[in-house]
């Protein structure tokens, strides 16, 4: 729920109202848990809000008191083609041609992209100290808007969540600027492009399937861990992105489809990975297209068969 409590929609008033009513239909039989059961709310929070109604009630305060809401994720339905981990300027363009496609090959319209994190870099906001120059936020922007444009050229509908590196701008505007400020930097088409504050969101799939498409906060060096962990927090299939991990498989219970959704950024441009010798895992690049709630995982030859697909 939108502001954290239960059932937002029986607020204290209506509540109370709603008791009043069950009291003269019940009489001496009222069982308050009963009716909080009934009505889906927690029985503490069910006598919780009754107290406020009163408190309203005799102190003709006329309100409630306001809840403060971080907002919700979305609830998305459907086929998607899902990337992630773009990082403009340092993508591999040729490589993110292939998303267009696969898309128009296979995709009916209206064909729709999810952008799980990361789509920015934002180097020039980060407050790590840099290892070489950087391009400028200019360069970075006027990227964003030509692989915005012909992703739409493919896509009717684009949507994208928060990655850590979107989230540089931010942390450097000591949260300012929301999504919707960041995104009105190189595109203004709400109709068509849409960024949403939270680092997940769900599909729901035609066969009933849930998926969480994460960009999370954790990192494990071994594919599919993290993403293993989520399915079992919060029960549901799993595409993660974050890691630059590219791999499908089963949660250790074979309950769950767990997919690393890969990158789409060129490691050999990034400093960090190319300057100086390091045993951390190489990225893959790869995206995810979820068709009628099968997940199919694309990455570099011979991991996919190109000539298969298109």
């Amino acid at each position: 729920m939108s502001s954290g409590i239960p059932r937002p929609d029986l607020p204290a008033e209506k509540l109370a109202r709603l008791v009043e009513k069950q009291q003269l239909l019940d009489g001496d039989n009222y069982d308050p848990m009963k009716h909080s059961g009934a009505i889906g709310i927690p029985y503490e929070i069910f006598l919780a809000r009754l107290e406020v109604a009163r408190q309203m009630k005799e102190k003709n305060t006329g309100r409630e008191l306001h809840h403060f809401s971080l907002g919700k994720p979305w609830t998305l339905e459907g086929d998607w083609m899902i990337i992630g981990d773009v990082h403009v300027p340092f993508t591999d363009y040729e490589f993110g041609q292939l998303v267009n496609l696969v898309g128009r090959k296979h995709l009916s319209k209206p064909r729709r992209l999810l952008v799980a994190g990361d789509f920015f870099n934002m180097d020039t906001f980060s407050t790590y100290a840099h290892l070489t120059s950087i391009p400028a936020w200019k360069e970075e922007r006027e990227a964003a808007k030509q692989l915005l444009h012909e992703w739409m050229d493919t896509f009717d509908e684009v949507k994208m969540i928060m990655g850590n590196h979107d989230r540089r701008l931010q942390k450097f505007v000591a949260g300012a600027f929301d999504e919707t400020d960041i995104l009105s930097l190189v595109i203004a088409n709400p109709d068509r492009v849409q960024m949403s504050g939270f680092g997940y969101c769900t599909i729901k799939a035609g066969n009933g399937a849930e998926w969480r498409i994460t960009h999370p906060k954790n990192y494990s060096i071994n594919q599919l861990v993290v993403a293993d962990t989520l399915a079992q927090k919060y029960n549901q299939h799993i595409i993660s992105f974050h890691e630059h991990h590219l791999s499908v498989g089963f949660d250790r219970f074979k309950r769950h489809i767990i997919v690393n959704g890969g990158c789409l950024v060129q490691q050999d441009k990034l400093a960090y990975t190319s300057l100086d010798d390091t045993k951390n895992a190489n990225m893959a690049l790869g995206f995810v297209m979820l068709k009628s709630g099968a997940p199919y995982v694309f990455g570099k030859s011979p991991f996919t068969d190109w000539k298969f697909w298109l």
